[in-house]
């Protein structure tokens, strides 16, 4: 089944239809946790949080004119779902009233935790689309922050393969993200 455009999705969506339900989900998803665990500091209830936030939506039959504005009241409702969390907990209660004595959360700061989860995503996309031996080598030095001799011992292979798999990853998502670069800037320079 190919995929829906945007127009098909923002029209499903109005019209209540459950694909198009389930690609706003799928297209913001990720995104959204990114954020919340970046704001909550939370991981454990990040997804509920996400979810909490998709209920809203859906519960409210809303209708939207633009798709960004579906992603921009996604991200505000999380946003207020994230802050409403962290008020109801008390150990980070403190980090709360400092950050908002700081100065307050302004839209600009809304639109670049967007700009961030959104980048972040697309960055772990990458990693995912990484073949399985590379993407394996790959986490465990990344986000287990194993070393190479720990990877190799755990995965049975020489410490040599281990790096020489981890640099393979990291040139491709080099060479991934450059791509996504220079499209984003052709795009740009299109509309500008």
């Amino acid at each position: 089944m190919q995929p829906l455009t945007k127009n098909e999705i923002l029209r499903g969506f109005n019209r209540g239809e459950e694909r198009a339900r389930s690609a706003v989900y799928d297209r913001y998803h990720d995104v959204l946790l990114i954020m919340t665990r970046k704001m909550t500091g939370d991981s454990s209830s990040a997804e509920d949080l996400v979810n909490d936030t998709f209920e809203v939506l859906y519960e409210g039959n809303r209708r939207f004119d633009e798709l960004s504005e579906l992603r921009d009241f996604l991200f505000r409702t999380g946003s207020n779902i994230c802050i409403n969390h962290l008020k109801k907990q008390e150990l980070t209660q403190k980090k709360y009233a400092e950050f908002g004595e700081r100065r307050p959360y302004t839209e600009e700061d809304f639109y670049a935790d967007i700009s961030y989860s959104e980048t972040r995503a697309l960055i772990f996309k990458c990693i995912q689309a990484l073949p399985a031996k590379l993407r394996l080598v790959f986490e465990m030095r990344y986000f287990d922050q194993l070393s190479n001799d720990d990877v190799a011992e755990e995965l049975n292979i020489a410490v040599k393969t281990a790096y020489n798999r981890y640099s393979d990853a990291r040139r491709q998502l080099k060479w991934d993200l450059e791509q996504i670069k220079r499209f984003t800037l052709y795009l740009l320079n299109l509309f500008i």
